[in-house]
């Protein structure tokens, strides 16, 4: 989760908004021409053109914000003093394209070392070793993505030798490709952290001693080492540890406590009714977690009802304030994670913001403090008073019991025996293909 250099060697803030990025002199595209600032530009005015919600998350507008200054450096003007910036574009989705590319025909003309050869949508991508890479020799002559939906079935095709790597198989054969003479598998530690948020303005959850009687209730490890196959790491907040602000070690320890869930139900306003907790169809392990916190929930008096949904809806669900509980894994695909603490808990972030206006309330905002911190985080540089001020935020957060926390996520790949060299990162878009070896 730090920043190291790439297609940039160095780039510093030459004023309150504006960036300075150098670029490597040696870097070569897939058709042959070197990388350019002119192709930097050309590469992030298509993202903002094409994307409607990107300006708002790089913080800049789509025209007249990046300028070329020189053939290897280029000028960034964000719309506000954003420190974060560097962090924010080091993500998957911000790719150097030669301006020659055609999109209309899905065109690929990057600069790393696989280039694109054939492609076929929701199936396989198919590539090449490219021979001129910036960064050295490419460890195979060709690599294809194949896109298989069911982790069962991708866990099938790579002990059938299918496959020779598996992203995401089931948890619960971990073991099994571990043990076996044929297969390996690695966890890896990633920004995501799963957690349940409590609506702190919808009734009866609206009332505290409820929201921390339900967190005296949850068995983190349990769940782990049960529902997860001991895939993760026990939580004690809303933020992955692997991202450093996150407060792991400055939280509160909720539980399992039993007999302190009785008692702060028994103090609070609650009076028999079924709670509402919304789950998102895609969450892996979703509805096995939720149906462990219903029992729980239950042993202490409060009663759940669970609702699986489709994400688009759930998504609307919840940000309409429908749901008690919102069961749900966050995490972040860039070195700045800044924005997950923003759209969680500020009162204008994503998740609050929709309530917020509507009727002045939110979901998992605590009020103006956290607020006041959350902005001070953001726009400061200093890595030291970034991180106290999140941790105090996330210290009234967990004090308000706004959220659950239950895992922080790990991730499996799996791979055959013959497979050498795989270069794992938290953020699992980011694995670097070009030293993985293959011994046949």
């Amino acid at each position: 989760m730090k920043l190291k250099p790439w297609l940039a060697t160095e780039w510093e803030a030459t004023g309150e908004k504006t960036w300075e990025f150098t670029l490597r002199d040696d870097v070569t595209f897939h058709n042959g021409e070197l990388l350019t600032a002119e192709a930097v530009k050309f590469s992030f005015e298509a993202i903002l053109n094409e994307w409607s919600w990107a300006p708002g998350w790089v913080h800049l507008e789509p025209k007249n914000s990046v300028k070329v200054l020189d053939e290897h450096t280029v000028e960034f003007t964000t719309t506000d003093p954003f420190p974060s910036f560097p962090g924010t574009i080091a993500h998957n989705m911000i790719a150097i394209q030669h301006p020659s590319r055609d999109r209309k025909k899905n065109e690929v003309i990057g600069t790393g070392p696989f280039q694109v050869t054939n492609r076929k949508n929701k199936q396989f991508v198919e590539t090449k070793a490219f021979d001129d890479y910036w960064n050295g020799d490419v460890g195979l002559s060709s690599l294809t993505f194949q896109v298989i939906s069911d982790p069962n079935t991708r866990a099938l095709a790579l002990k059938d030798h299918e496959v020779d790597i598996a992203y995401e198989p089931p948890k619960s054969q971990l073991k099994n490709l571990k043990n076996s003479e044929k297969t390996n598998a690695i966890t890896q530690l990633s920004p995501g952290a799963g957690a349940a948020r409590l609506n702190m303005y919808k009734s009866p959850t609206d009332d505290v001693k409820l929201r921390k009687a339900l967190n005296y209730a949850v068995p983190q490890k349990l769940i782990v080492d049960e529902v997860l196959n001991g895939v993760g790491v026990p939580a004690k907040g809303p933020i992955a540890k692997s991202i450093y602000w996150s407060a792991h070690d400055k939280l509160p320890n909720y539980g399992p406590n039993m007999d302190k869930a009785k008692s702060l139900v028994k103090e609070s306003k609650y009076s028999g009714q079924k709670l509402k907790m919304l789950v998102g169809k895609d969450m892996v392990d979703g509805n096995l977690i939720a149906q462990v916190l219903q029992q729980q929930f239950d042993q202490i008096g409060v009663s759940i009802e669970i609702q699986i949904m489709e994400e688009s809806a759930f998504d609307d669900a919840v940000r309409n304030g429908k749901a008690h509980i919102e069961l749900n894994e966050s995490g972040t695909n860039s070195g700045a994670a800044d924005y997950l603490i923003y759209e969680s808990f500020h009162s204008e972030g994503d998740m609050n913001e929709r309530l917020k206006e509507k009727e002045g309330t939110g979901l998992y905002n605590p009020g103006k403090k956290v607020d006041n911190l959350i902005e001070k985080g953001f726009q400061t540089a200093n890595k030291q008073k970034k991180g106290r001020h999140y941790e105090e935020a996330l210290q009234i957060v967990m004090s308000q019991a706004a959220v659950i926390p239950l895992y922080y996520g790990e991730y499996i790949v799996g791979t055959y025996n013959d497979v050498e060299s795989l270069d794992l990162r938290p953020i699992p878009e980011m694995v670097q293909w070009s030293g993985l070896k293959h011994g046949n």
